[in-house]
């Protein structure tokens, strides 16, 4: 395998890890939010990092940024709305 190739896996990897547990920490905080409009604000932050997390990997293998792959990052903010709101 290229070098080229394992560095861009790597660098996914890292970056996809730290995302997604900031995006994580994010929606669990907004189950634990007291102020009005706390937890929706929460939910869409933690849904503007995911986006953002899938589509930094896009970037980083060098391809194109629009894809229905996009909806992979709102899952967190879905997933924790559901338990947080929709209980």
């Amino acid at each position: 395998m290229e070098v080229e190739r394992v560095q861009k896996w790597v660098m996914t990897a890292l970056m996809m890890t730290t995302a997604v547990i900031f995006a994580v920490g994010l929606a669990l905080l907004a189950g634990q939010a007291d102020r009005a409009g706390a937890k929706p604000g929460l939910l869409v932050i933690a849904a503007a990092v995911g986006v953002m997390a899938v589509a930094a990997a896009r970037v980083i293998h060098q391809r194109s940024v629009l894809t229905p792959l996009l909806l992979l990052g709102v899952l967190p903010a879905v997933v924790a709305g559901y338990l947080v709101v929709g209980r």
